[in-house]
């Protein structure tokens, strides 16, 4: 015969498990029904007033006309992501580009991967891209699913290898459709500074390749 308080443990084992389980499915509807946008759209490109100043690119030896100062130092590689009000946080690893011409996302959701032929965060100009999964098969919600419930003004810290630390704060999160994210100009080297967080987004539609669309949240630098 079970003793009470051994059905007890038993019983409210499975009111655990089975509250957590109602967690998972009910933010996972949320996140495959995608958030709402706010906050400005991202720029498509360098501003006009940044590409009159380019001027052209100078043949091998020739020095550039104008440019008496040496090139700024780039900023360290990124090693650690946080969303302080989220309780979110990540290892920042570097990718490039998967076989298929698409941007490299680390496999393990908890993982976020800096785009490492953008800019590194804490550069003077340009989109500095993070990516990561939303959620997995079998390994379950990624640590960017926090973006599904940022908020205009949220602090984004990045954590760099050389023990320095750069502060955004967040202005805007846009729904983009995966075939429109290249030409969206989240992937600039030239223009104003930022950091541009990307993951996917609903509706997720298994026989259509699954997420549709990819939820880009930009933010740009802080005073710490």
């Amino acid at each position: 015969m079970s003793k009470p308080w051994s059905r007890h443990l038993v019983v409210t084992g499975l009111v655990v498990a089975l509250l957590g389980l109602v967690v998972s499915v009910v933010l996972l509807v949320h996140v495959r029904s995608g958030p709402e946008d706010f906050g400005p759209a991202p720029s498509s490109g360098v501003p006009q007033a940044a590409a009159r100043t380019q001027g052209a690119t100078p043949s091998p030896g020739e020095p550039a006309r104008g440019t008496a100062s040496p090139a700024p130092a780039k900023p360290s590689a990124p090693s650690r992501l946080s969303l302080p009000r989220l309780d979110a946080r990540a290892q920042v690893v570097p990718v490039g580009v998967a076989s298929d011409g698409q941007v490299q996302v680390p496999q393990d959701p908890k993982q976020v991967g800096w785009y490492r032929y953008s800019p590194a965060p804490g550069a003077s100009e340009g989109s500095a891209v993070v990516v990561g999964h939303v959620d997995s098969d079998g390994r379950g919600l990624g640590v960017l699913v926090a973006l599904n419930d940022v908020r205009r003004g949220d602090r984004v810290l990045v954590y760099r290898e050389d023990g320095s630390r750069v502060a955004y704060r967040v202005t805007s999160r846009r729904t983009i459709g995966k075939e429109d994210l290249a030409a969206s100009g989240v992937f600039r080297r030239e223009g104003p500074a930022v950091l541009t967080l990307i993951t996917c987004a609903g509706p997720y539609r298994p026989d259509d390749g699954g997420y549709q669309n990819n939820l880009v949240v930009t933010a740009v630098e802080a005073p710490t």
